[in-house]
């Protein structure tokens, strides 16, 4: 087993193994939590709550950004996790395919989320409260979550996308691909890790009311 493969399935199975814990703790039953995650799904992709056509172009897109991104991670990861071998035929051509597609649809999220998500006095006094050890509220704290993993997402699209970009020229040897392929691999997983965990803070952590806890006060 790869070094990679090894790395990959024991970050995976702690983020599930995480997420499994939290859901547990709070549903008290898993058939409970069942019903708690599909009841999140359903108002995330109805939008309930929305109030206007930009917050309806916010949902599309990333909605939009996280089919994309699911596609890119099953292609990328099912070879190499559960075959053992490397990104190949028609599994190969739907992650190229969808990689632009998603390169877009994540600039786009940037635009459309980073006025909204950016990080305002509140959070740098939630920030501070740790360096205490001060634990903030619950609302604080997911809020102050929701913004770290989206600016975490954004700063690791980066390498992601610079090692394919760099991977097309003819500026490095054998040794030089083989490093951007490894580079590209770890910074998938990361974001797809981290990505993940951000799927989760939302959908269940972040009401689906009117109140829209990353309305107009973070703007």
């Amino acid at each position: 087993m790869s070094v990679f493969r090894l790395i990959a399935i024991l970050l995976i199975a702690a983020l599930i193994a995480g997420i499994g814990y939290d859901l547990r703790r709070r549903m008290k039953s898993w058939k409970a939590a069942g019903n708690f995650l599909r009841l999140r799904f359903r108002d995330s992709r109805h939008g309930k709550g929305n109030t206007g056509g930009l917050d309806n172009l916010r949902r599309i897109v990333t909605i939009v950004s996280t089919a994309l991104f699911l596609i890119l991670a099953f292609t990328g990861f099912f070879p190499a996790l559960l075959l053992g071998s490397h990104l190949s035929g028609v599994l190969l051509v739907a992650h190229v395919t969808t990689a632009p597609l998603f390169a877009l649809s994540l600039s786009a999220l940037a635009l459309l989320w980073a006025h909204r998500l950016r990080f305002d006095e509140m959070d740098w006094r939630t920030a501070e409260g740790f360096g205490r050890r001060e634990f903030p509220g619950k609302d604080a704290l997911v809020r102050f979550a929701v913004k770290v993993g989206f600016w975490v997402v954004l700063l690791l699209s980066l390498p992601l996308m610079l090692t394919v970009i760099l991977g097309l020229f003819p500026l490095f040897g054998t040794e030089g691909e083989a490093l951007l392929i490894r580079l590209h691999g770890y910074s998938a997983l990361l974001l797809m890790i981290t990505a993940l965990g951000e799927i989760y803070v939302i959908v269940t952590y972040v009401e689906h009311t009117t109140k829209q806890p990353f309305k107009e006060q973070t703007q």
